[in-house]
């Protein structure tokens, strides 16, 4: 099958997939068996699990540059995409490219459908199909390392299938509770399902007592070794700018030094740190030249992303309380904003009050609109979340429209626009995103 044959079996599975599935249906048996049935793939190369509600993709990011740095392969698995499927499988900083995934999709294919007709657990979903395609994919590359960003959870989850040579948890905070559970131990928990009895847990920073008690709590039912982030770096961050950061940092292995980050946030810094001290546990340990080079080319489209000046406009796939926190304090402090039109659109099932509460620390005219997703929550069915807090709002299902109505008011009002709330609003914006896509892609 061609490039746009490919795509649209993929997509085709997203429909095997029922909307109201339950958590414990996604049985690791059935990703076992379809490892099993692909000769393995994910036994080639060592595999690096990152899971956690915040940063994960970010921390995946600087992990692959920090090893790069030091001449190894790295193949890269991170979800959901901006614009384009290829953007989940990732080798040497590259996605993979149209012909290759469409070569990878019809050598799979027939196990897929084999397991239609014939596996006790039926046919794959379409997670399990990619988490699949890159395990491929890095078999054939011969990575030295496999980094794959974990889904929802943990236990249950597809990269889950794979023993991991180290682990990694990055902040866990309030998502997808119902599925996941609605207390900070229980989501703990989940994540926690990566962890392998002896092989170490890189820790990052967590706000919550309860996720790094819990976590602990199992590491050492485990015997785990854990190295919690906080007691090997500590950081300050010097000047904050839309250029982004100037931190700087110390080590208990004594390495200290001044560097610039051009993403913006102070969440990046963390998760930067959190990569290197995986990385050095790995036994890389890149000069600070050689960081701040990789620094200087950090690109991670979407996340807290500037892609236009005038007006100045800003896309973030915040999507929870925690990350719409972190997007205001970033506003406030990296870009001095007080007062903006914000278009968002969410999937179902969100914290909506605790999103709209977060949004009242800034003076917030909000327009809500549609994602494109299936799953996408009403703007009519959740309006009524953000009336107690956000006194200028309005409803545009289209998103076309809302998109429209949101520069014209930026434009007016001399106001930035921020755009969040879903990964599938960045087809909005799909001309100023830093993603190449093929002739193919534009036309599907």
């Amino acid at each position: 099958m061609n490039f746009q044959e490919s795509i649209q079996t993929l997509y085709s599975l997203i429909n095997y997939e029922k909307t109201d599935f339950s958590y414990n249906d996604l049985k690791l048996d059935r990703m076992r068996e379809f490892m099993s049935l692909l000769k393995r793939p994910d036994t080639h190369s060592p595999v690096i699990l990152v899971a956690g509600t915040k940063g994960k993709g970010s921390t995946c990011y600087y992990l692959e540059r920090i090893l790069a740095s030091q001449q190894k392969k790295c193949g890269l698995y991170v979800k959901p995409h901006l614009l384009t499927f290829r953007e989940r499988l990732q080798f040497n900083g590259e996605i993979i490219q149209p012909e290759e995934l469409a070569k990878l999709v019809t050598e799979i294919f027939p196990v897929i459908d084999y397991m239609e007709k014939h596996s006790l657990y039926g046919k794959p979903t379409y997670f399990e199909v990619s988490v699949a395609l890159a395990f491929q994919y890095f078999k054939k590359r011969n990575a030295d390392f496999s980094i794959m960003e974990v889904g929802l959870g943990g236990r249950l989850d597809a990269t889950n299938v794979a023993d991991p040579i180290l682990t990694i948890i990055t902040p866990i905070s309030y998502d997808h509770t119902e599925i996941l559970g609605k207390t900070i131990p229980k989501i703990a928990r989940e994540k926690a399902g990566i962890l392998r009895p002896n092989i170490p847990l890189i820790l990052g920073l967590q706000e919550k007592k309860a996720a790094k008690t819990t976590i602990m709590r199992i590491a050492e039912h485990l015997r785990v070794p854990v190295f919690p982030l906080e007691n090997y770096y500590s950081y300050q961050i010097l000047n904050r700018s839309a250029k982004g950061s100037v931190f700087e940092m110390k080590s208990k292995s004594g390495r200290e030094g001044t560097f610039s980050l051009p993403l913006l946030g102070d969440q990046q810094v963390e998760n930067f740190l959190t990569a290197l001290l995986s990385a050095e546990h790995l036994g890389y340990s890149p000069s600070n030249q050689q960081l701040q080079n990789l620094l200087n080319e950090a690109v991670w489209p979407g996340r807290i992303q500037i892609i236009h000046s005038s007006p100045l406009t800003i896309f973030d796939v915040a999507h929870n309380q925690a990350s719409f926190a972190t997007l205001c304090h970033t506003l406030r402090d990296y870009l001095g904003i007080r007062k903006a039109i914000f278009l968002l659109g969410f999937l179902t099932g969100k914290d909506f009050p605790g999103i709209a509460k977060e949004l009242s620390q800034i003076d917030s005219q909000v327009i809500l609109t549609t994602p494109f997703n299936p799953k996408a929550a009403l703007p009519a069915d959740i309006v009524h979340f953000f009336i107690p807090h956000i006194p200028h709002h309005k409803v545009i299902n289209d998103p076309y429209q809302a998109w429209e109505k949101a520069l014209q008011y930026a434009t007016e009002y001399r106001l930035p626009l921020v755009v969040a709330g879903s990964f599938y609003l960045a087809k909005l914006l799909s001309d100023k995103l830093n993603v190449t896509l093929s002739k193919e892609e534009v036309e599907l």
